[in-house]
């Protein structure tokens, strides 16, 4: 056979060619794909405010337990709590990054961190991913806005369908969401953002201060209708004073009566307008903001919450004081039980603990144990509380009093909610 060499030449020439061209146009493709797509864990931490947080890790076979000092949690983690327990699960871009989303988880719940993920490369396009399922109990869920790269937000409903496959879900936007989840019934409330609610094939859409619940094996029910707030002015809204829907009281320590008195002004920020407790003094005082329930028959409603947001600046009295009755900001809801008798529901909470452990993590004084609750200095906390109609014997809400006691203090109390619902 005739061997032409010129012909091979541009073969083999054309063939380098477009292997050139080739490698030359994967190779940048690849290495874009790649640090686009690449992604890693982001920074997952659990936190308890009171009790302890249950927690089962992927590949552990033992349940640890979490209590003051914050843990790290993989994707894959459950959080069982307890009924008594309240928890705070933190999600970060990174360790000491920009918080993308935080669950306040409450009593008796249970939450799955499914995904959590985020791009390892700042020049990657693709959003943030947070995926988490709740299979039962009361969580409320903070997405974070005004991020450098947008974050998505997936929130399985299990517990309706007893099964791995959700009964429903929820995608969120920025903004702030509480989920309460039984084996009867899931309800979602939208305080601010947009939720879009999937379940048996229908589409729901929620904006803020709209609710919905969807029931085994149901579509969404629609827009279910507001509950209603037992609370007059809770926003402090600058179009009513304060005097006139709340009453302003204050004491000092008889041993030094001519101490001063502390105060309560509105203040505004870019959060709204809150109530702010100061005072600057030696000796014990206590003030006190105070509202009379005009309407607050709850016999027979289904449901009663308490909501608002707490923020401590500082306290000079670790913990709660040496009687757990001093702390920075203290609610106390009274109330008539079924059967005519008065009572009241007492929290507290507090910035600084008490390094020597002697003061007590609850108020001897008032009657009842409830844990105080341990919050960061100088960060607004929200703060709900389950379903006060089965936690207690309610038929009437008398009043509702949230008050600041100790020597020298600051902090303010905002968005004020006493929701119930027939």
């Amino acid at each position: 056979m005739r061997r032409n060499p010129e012909r091979l030449a541009w073969t083999v020439l054309l063939i380098s060619l477009f292997v050139c061209i080739a490698l030359a146009v994967a190779i940048p493709l690849a290495v874009r794909s790649f640090i686009n797509d690449t992604v890693e864990t982001a920074s997952i931490t659990l936190e308890t405010q009171v009790g302890v947080a249950l927690v089962d890790q992927p590949g552990l076979n033992a349940t640890t337990g979490v209590t003051d000092e914050p843990k790290d949690l993989p994707e894959g983690s459950i959080i069982h709590n307890e009924q008594n327990t309240q928890a705070l699960l933190t999600i970060r871009a990174s360790r000491g990054g920009a918080v993308l989303l935080t669950a306040h988880i409450y009593g008796s719940a249970e939450l799955k961190i499914l995904q959590v993920q985020s791009p390892r490369y700042s020049q990657s396009v693709q959003p943030r991913h947070v995926s988490l399922a709740i299979n039962r109990g009361q969580v409320r869920v903070d997405v974070a806005g005004n991020l450098d790269r947008a974050l998505e937000t997936h929130i399985e409903l299990l517990q309706l369908s007893a099964s791995s496959v959700p009964s429903a879900t929820a995608d969120l936007e920025a903004g702030s969401y509480s989920f309460d989840v039984s084996n009867t019934e899931m309800q979602l409330k939208v305080q601010a953002g947009t939720a879009t609610v999937r379940a048996q094939g229908a589409v729901l859409v929620l904006n803020s201060s709209q609710r919905t619940q969807v029931l085994p094996g149901k579509p969404p029910e629609g827009l279910l209708p507001p509950e209603t707030n037992l609370i007059v002015n809770g926003d402090f809204s600058s179009t009513q004073p304060l005097s006139s829907t709340w009453d302003m009281t204050g004491t000092v320590d008889l041993s030094h009566p001519n101490g001063p008195l502390g105060t309560v002004t509105v203040v505004s920020d870019l959060n709204g307008n809150a109530a702010l407790f100061q005072r600057t003094g030696t000796y014990q005082a206590q003030t006190d903001l105070t509202q009379i329930i005009q309407d607050g028959t709850v016999k027979g409603f289904r449901s009663l919450k308490l909501r608002f947001t707490v923020q401590i600046d500082y306290q000079d009295v670790a913990l709660c004081g040496a009687q757990g009755s001093e702390c920075p900001m203290m609610v106390q809801l009274d109330y008539q039980d079924i059967d005519g008798n008065n009572h009241s529901y007492f929290q507290g909470f507090y910035a600084d603990p008490d390094p020597g452990g002697g003061n007590p993590t609850y108020c001897i004084l008032c009657g009842t144990r409830t844990e105080h609750i341990h919050i960061p200095q100088g960060v607004p906390w929200p703060f709900e509380t389950g379903n006060l109609m089965t936690s207690l014997s309610l038929a009437q809400i008398t009043r509702i009093t949230f008050y600041a006691s100790g020597h020298s203090y600051r902090s303010s109390i905002s968005n004020i909610e006493l929701l119930a619902e027939k």
